[in-house]
């Protein structure tokens, strides 16, 4: 990634969850998010227009092979999230989605529908990895770990409060430093002692 973006994420995500009134510490709602973009969030469910036959087949016989597409038409964009997966799954699938919008990213392939939807189809691998960075921080920006680790340090716990999934938080401890820096608490603790 750039020099710099991962900071700068950091710092986005702050403003964003800042914007939407989101306490230190405490979960973003990635739906009051797409709201606040002006994004639109529905399920094949909740998509009248779509054929029965579509619909089962992103439902049921194609449940594993997506996670969440964006299509774009006259202005408004919408993010078709996969019902059949964990609500964790789609809270983080919805993040990178709107990560995508938000970096302006430009998907590689685009397909037209025959009524004229625009379908984000994929990305390149720079930006796929930027849009993860960026969900992660909009998710659980590293403060908001470090200010929950005060509480427990429980990897089922925090990924139960943040409502994303263990591996999503063990990732994030991870890759912020997190985890280091509370295990060097545990450390500095019992040598005081």
């Amino acid at each position: 990634m750039r020099r710099g973006f991962k900071s700068w994420c950091e710092r986005a995500a702050a403003e964003y969850r800042r914007s939407l009134g989101v306490a230190l510490g405490e979960p973003l709602d990635p739906r009051a998010l797409a709201a606040s973009l002006g994004v639109l969030v529905a399920t094949p469910e909740e998509l009248p227009m779509l054929p029965p036959s579509s619909r089962m087949q992103l439902t049921r016989a194609g449940v594993d092979h997506w996670s969440a597409v964006t299509v774009s038409q006259g202005g408004k964009t919408l993010v078709i999230l996969n019902s059949g997966h964990s609500p964790t799954r789609q809270v983080n699938s919805l993040a990178h989605e709107l990560a995508h919008v938000i970096l302006n990213h430009t998907a590689a392939q685009v397909q037209l529908s025959s009524e004229g939807f625009l379908f984000r189809t994929s990305f390149d691998s720079e930006q796929e990895a930027e849009a993860d960075w960026l969900a992660g921080c909009l998710l659980a920006p590293r403060d908001d770990l470090l200010h929950a680790c005060r509480r427990s340090r429980s990897t089922e716990t925090l990924a139960q409060h943040f409502g994303i999934s263990e591996a999503l938080t063990a990732w994030r401890l991870r890759m912020t430093g997190v985890e280091k820096q509370v295990k060097s608490w545990s450390g500095s603790r019992s040598r005081a002692r």
